[in-house]
């Protein structure tokens, strides 16, 4: 069976950007290194607001010089601000930079467009001229690949940012996961390695008294390292000499079993009370980080410091992710993650 999808318009491929981010961007570049006739890495930064267009710009490429066999770069500019006084465009200046830079780099800007609240249009020809009418947003909604991916089980968040319900369970969860830590933290790393194992084979698992041992075991920290550590390398016996793995480097995972990890922390979440979600939180974080998502990994990041302040593992990977360190796994195109796999 063949997987791949068929890209053939703009608003195909403003049609796939937020399914690849996992959200619809705002105010935001988002850029597509193309690989002949193969998309490749989808980077997306928040839109400059200040100058030093030249800066940015050269930043970007860097950025993108990483998929080695990028052949020409895309660009999607998100934004409802208006353009500069005596300017054609929003953000011109940055634009005409990164034209410039992509140039001297040898992977050319191929394409851009600019996406608004009402409408979108390509950024690079003479509007003036009439040449790159507005078009309407729901070209992009109706279109056929959106609902091939939706078909497909695709989804995306409408607005950026991450958030989640507060909770609503039992009363005394939270005592439960207190009276359970003692023998957690007594017992053995294989026994929450096997619960673990055990609920990521499980499809829309719902059960109260699992979900507390499971947020019990994730308070001790070696037994959550390597809880971590299984969803990518399932008969890891602990969490010692990790840290490549953690990083991402020298990793081919099975995005299926993934894929099934941020579910499962997705519906813990659901069933854990405040001050214990951090765990969880930078689960999803640190996946999203593997997957080359680092909006969405930085917002998990935040989520778990604002739930344990302090919460030093969510502190490590938001430096990583702040410094804009692109996971080794994400970078190349044999390991790196595909929706829709």
């Amino acid at each position: 069976m063949n997987d791949a999808i068929r890209i053939s318009s703009p608003a195909d491929i403003l049609g796939f950007i937020p399914h690849t981010l996992g959200f619809a961007p705002r105010e935001s570049f988002v850029f597509l290194t193309l690989r002949q006739n193969t998309i490749g890495a989808t980077l997306r930064v928040d839109a400059p607001l200040f100058g030093d267009p030249v800066g940015f710009a050269r930043s970007m490429v860097n950025y993108l010089a990483v998929d080695e066999q990028a052949t020409a770069v895309l660009l999607a500019i998100y934004t409802d601000d208006a353009p500069a006084a005596a300017a054609p465009r929003p953000f011109h200046d940055h634009v005409e930079a990164v034209i410039q830079e992509l140039e001297t780099a040898g992977s050319p800007l191929k394409d851009a467009w600019l996406v608004t609240s009402e409408h979108w249009q390509n950024l690079l020809c003479d509007s003036d001229a009439g040449c790159c009418p507005p078009e309407p947003l729901e070209s992009i909604t109706d279109g056929q690949l959106n609902a091939e991916l939706i078909f497909r089980g695709s989804s995306y968040q409408k607005e950026p940012g991450t958030t989640y319900a507060p909770f609503t369970g039992s009363t005394d969860t939270a005592e439960q996961i207190r009276e359970a830590l003692p023998g957690v933290f007594a017992g053995e790393l294989h026994t929450g390695r096997t619960l673990w194992a055990d609920a990521l084979t499980r499809d829309g698992w719902t059960d109260p008294a699992t979900a507390v041992e499971l947020l019990a075991c994730l308070q001790r920290p070696d037994l959550r390292d390597v809880m971590f550590c299984n969803v990518i390398d399932p008969e890891r016996p602990d969490a010692e000499g990790s840290g490549d793995l953690l990083i991402g480097q020298g990793i081919t995972p099975d995005w299926n079993r993934v894929d099934r990890a941020q579910d499962a922390a997705r519906l813990m979440i659901d069933a854990a009370p405040e001050g214990y979600r951090a765990p969880l939180l930078t689960l999803i974080g640190w996946l999203a980080y593997l997957k080359g998502q680092s909006s969405v990994a930085g917002d998990h990041f935040a989520l778990a410091i604002a739930d344990s302040p302090g919460y030093r593992l969510a502190e490590l990977m938001e430096q990583l992710v702040n410094r804009g360190t692109i996971a080794p796994v994400a970078q190349d195109a044999n390991t790196a993650y595909k929706r829709n796999r």
